[in-house]
């Protein structure tokens, strides 16, 4: 029932030097509503020369009948001819049924009440809803039942999936950085003097000549995994399982002189540089961090108790 009607209003009034330039605009984009409906009020001013213009001030209302739903704020645009337009939109609505009149809206220039420029009065013709008496009563139509949406269900289960893994990972992470002391020593210690076996390994990499073939990384990588298995065999601290700070921090709890792990923790550190930060020592810190290696080991061994011989000297 709406329909769309531009109306433009256009006053021309002669008010001393500057009315022959200025005009005024209202402009409706409807006149016939139904009740509650909101339409624009469009009201500008065009000028060209520089007037003071006093902007009338609305409220909530422009009359008892139109109500202003929404504002915008005047702006104004300067055209490349030198005219002056201010601009400013009014959304409103009538809660009236019957013929609303608009009334005219003043400008009033220069700070003189003398000088003023109006709109001319409109109408508003706003319809009630039909409403048809003589139809008999319906029920309320039953809601529409919403279609299931597979995709988006099976979106929530594998993020929940992925939620639940994710806590199942940090608790198990948790609980391994937590271990009791009697699990941590709960690994079987090998037959051997763990120095021996360090040792035969530590031969065993410089035979490979890793680092000579380019594979600096992996030279460290199994220098790092055997000086930790020494440490954990020797001094039972986790050390494989450890950060390079926890393992030197679990030594100088077991007691292990300074001058012993200040050259131990320079090795596990370059270890950790070219392991993980692409880090690529040059030779000669190759073969200090071996050297370092191989020393801690013959510094820090234990050599094992004589046995004895036979059951029977035992026995007595």
């Amino acid at each position: 029932m709406k329909q769309f009607l531009s109306i433009s209003l256009l006053i021309v009034a002669s008010l001393g030097g500057f009315a022959q330039n200025a005009t005024v605009k209202a402009v409706l984009d409807s006149q016939q509503i139904l009740i509650g409906d909101q339409i624009n009020l469009d009201l500008s001013v065009e000028f060209t020369h520089d007037t003071p213009i006093t902007w009338p001030a609305f409220k909530d209302t422009i009359t008892g009948q139109i109500e202003i739903v929404q504002s915008s704020i005047p702006d104004t645009i300067k055209k490349e001819t030198g005219e002056t337009i201010i601009h400013q939109r009014l959304v409103i609505t009538s809660f009236d049924t019957g013929f609303i009149v608009l009334p005219s809206i003043k400008f009033i220039f220069n700070n003189d009440s003398s000088q003023t420029l109006s709109t001319q009065e409109l109408t508003i013709v706003v319809s009630d809803v039909t409403v048809e008496m003589e139809e008999e009563i319906k029920d309320i139509k039953e809601p529409y039942d919403v279609p299931f949406n597979w995709k988006k269900w099976l979106l929530y289960g594998l993020i929940i999936l992925l939620v639940l893994g994710l806590i199942v990972a940090a608790i198990l992470l948790i609980r391994k950085r937590r271990r009791k002391p009697e699990e941590l020593l709960a690994r079987p210690k090998p037959k051997r003097p763990a120095h021996e076996i360090a040792l035969e390994k530590l031969e065993e990499l410089r035979q490979k000549k890793l680092w000579q073939n380019d594979q600096t990384k992996q030279f460290y990588i199994e220098l790092s995994d055997i000086t930790r298995e020494y440490i954990e065999f020797r001094f039972d601290v986790l050390a494989l399982e450890m950060t390079t700070d926890e393992t030197i921090w679990a030594l100088k709890r077991e007691g292990l002189e300074e001058l012993k792990m200040a050259p131990l923790k320079r090795l596990l550190q370059m270890s950790d540089l070219a392991k993980f930060a692409k880090y690529k020592p040059v030779s000669n810190e190759n073969e200090q961090c071996f050297d370092i290696a191989r020393m801690f080991v013959n510094s820090t061994l234990v050599m094992p108790l004589d046995q004895p011989k036979t059951e029977g000297t035992e026995k007595e």
